[in-house]
């Protein structure tokens, strides 16, 4: 069996390029008309799950408390980035619930990631 630490820095890179793939797809998902948007029903729920997603993937790319900054920063910035552009395009309309959405999300993760370090007693997660 493999050490954790040997696991995460081999999904790192695999992370990484998932990151960027779904910031990818999000990002035209947000930008194009979408007269009957895929997802899970609901709006605001779409956004939870993806910056739950962005967040897990985030974390598995640049794991550690020393990269949680620039996580953090990288996905409100990207989240907020998403709602501006959206108010300037024709089609779309930039949402102050939908960004409270983003960050329930991150929020989420964070706090499963802080329940389950709790849990096992990690020392990454102190």
């Amino acid at each position: 069996m493999m050490p954790a630490r040997g696991l995460e820095r081999v999904l790192r890179w695999p992370a990484r390029l998932a990151l960027g793939a779904a910031v990818v797809a999000i990002t035209w998902l947000a930008m194009t008309p979408q007269p009957d948007p895929p997802g899970l029903g609901w709006d605001k729920l779409n956004h939870v799950a993806a910056f739950f997603v962005l967040a897990a993937l985030a974390e598995a790319g640049w794991p550690g408390r020393v990269a949680l900054p620039w996580r953090l920063a990288f996905l409100l910035g990207y989240g907020l980035l998403i709602e501006l552009v959206q108010a300037l395009l024709d089609y779309r309309q930039g949402s102050v619930l939908d960004f409270v959405a983003d960050v329930a999300g991150i929020a989420l993760w964070l706090a499963l990631g802080w329940a389950l370090g709790q849990r096992r007693g990690s020392p990454r997660h102190r």
